[in-house]
């Protein structure tokens, strides 16, 4: 069996271990510690990283699209345009994400992503990995739609949501859903039932309604702040539910444009290292120039970093790695406390934190490197080098 000794300044697990070792053999890591708790065998591979730190794979769990690509597209070769993408800014798992749409759209763009999750799943390649599916609508609010086409925003049914969970084959992981909508509690129980985690967003719902769900199951919000009742001081509503509710983690997008940094020093006052799990909600212009590019049969306006529909914001071209290092700017943290929003504190949430998002023995070896600055300089998709 092929094994490598990665040596690294500081090995964040995402707990830091200075002067860290992670011994890998194939696509897992066997041992992690100090240079002076893990024996390297004479017949290891020896990567040096110097300076450099090592730290687990990114997790994106919203993401749309990336590379001028849109994963509601049903081909290949856009699904495998996103992971590459993804994965040159240290994601190296992810949940594929749709949004609303027509229905036999919606249910085309399951089956696919279904097959190709599990065709991928034991396959490991120079990409990032996709563990499942994350739809976004459409259950949702119409007043809190944002750029989702209001013509394909539905009232939930059990009949209907079984429906789509059977065309996604298992792999249906989280549904953001409006828990105001009539019949969302029984769906929400549903989704329980079955473990697909509910998460509250694109809602006007207030703190009652949000906190019915909480006690339904669902555990998360679709990116805090964005698509959201706004909170008031005698009406706190959902956002006063996700700030002072510690059974929701809250998803936030940390570009500076969704969320102003002030409002992301309230959410981290209130929720802590641990509360928090950074997403993208990346579309498809996500490493590309300004321009147009699609988003499930619509096209978007990607100009000076910001992407727009008839000029509301429309996703982003945010990619964690830049999530990371903005979040350290921020909030004047370090790296120790900023990655396990990143990591851990995502593969917690999913309940995959014995193979994702940690460096730990029998984890899968989703590595990446970090320069001082915390820049990407290499990563490894289940052992395998990709190409940045």
């Amino acid at each position: 069996m092929a094994q490598t000794a990665f040596i690294a300044s500081t090995v964040y697990t995402p707990d830091p271990i200075p002067n860290g070792v992670v011994l890998v053999e194939d696509d897992r890591i066997t041992a992690v510690g100090s240079r002076e708790q893990v024996t390297i065998p004479s017949s290891a591979r020896m990567v040096d990283l110097g300076e450099a730190a090592l730290a687990p794979g990114f997790i994106d769990i919203h993401v749309h699209g990336a590379g001028g690509r849109d994963l509601m597209e049903p081909h290949r070769e856009a699904v495998e345009t996103v992971s590459r993408t993804l994965a040159r800014h240290g994601t190296t798992s992810y949940y594929a994400t749709t949004v609303t749409a027509p229905q036999g759209d919606i249910l085309r763009s399951l089956g696919f992503l279904a097959s190709y999750i599990e065709e991928t799943a034991n396959s490991p390649r120079a990409a990032a990995q996709p563990l499942g599916i994350h739809m976004e609508g459409p259950y949702i609010s119409v007043k809190r739609r944002g750029v989702h086409p209001v013509e394909s925003i539905t009232e939930p049914t059990l009949d209907a949501y079984r429906r789509m969970a059977r065309a996604a084959e298992g792999k249906l992981r989280i549904m953001t859903i409006a828990p105001e909508l009539a019949s969302s509690p029984e769906v929400i129980a549903e989704m329980v039932a079955n473990s697909v985690r509910p998460s509250i967003g694109h809602t006007d719902a207030t703190f009652e309604e949000t906190e019915r769900a909480v006690e339904l199951g669902a555990r998360q919000a679709t990116h805090t702040f964005n698509a959201m009742r706004p909170f008031g001081h005698r009406d706190p509503g959902v956002i006063g539910a996700a700030l002072t509710d510690p059974r929701i983690k809250a998803e936030l997008i940390a570009d500076g444009v969704h969320v102003d940094p002030t409002a992301i020093r309230v959410l981290y006052q209130s929720k802590g290292v641990d509360g928090i799990v950074l997403v993208s909600d990346g579309v498809s212009g996500t490493g590309m120039p300004d321009g147009l590019y699609p988003v499930a049969g619509f096209l978007v306006e990607l100009k000076d970093g910001v992407c727009r529909y008839q000029g509301a914001l429309a996703g982003s071209v945010l990619t964690l790695d830049r999530a990371v290092r903005n979040m350290c700017r921020f909030l004047g943290l370090g790296a120790a406390q900023v990655l396990p929003m990143a990591t851990r504190n995502t593969a917690e949430l999913l309940g995959i934190a014995d193979r994702k998002g940690v460096l730990r023995p029998g984890a899968d070896a989703d590595l990446v490197v970090l320069d001082t600055e915390l820049n990407v300089k290499a990563v490894y998709t289940r052992g395998i080098a990709v190409a940045i």
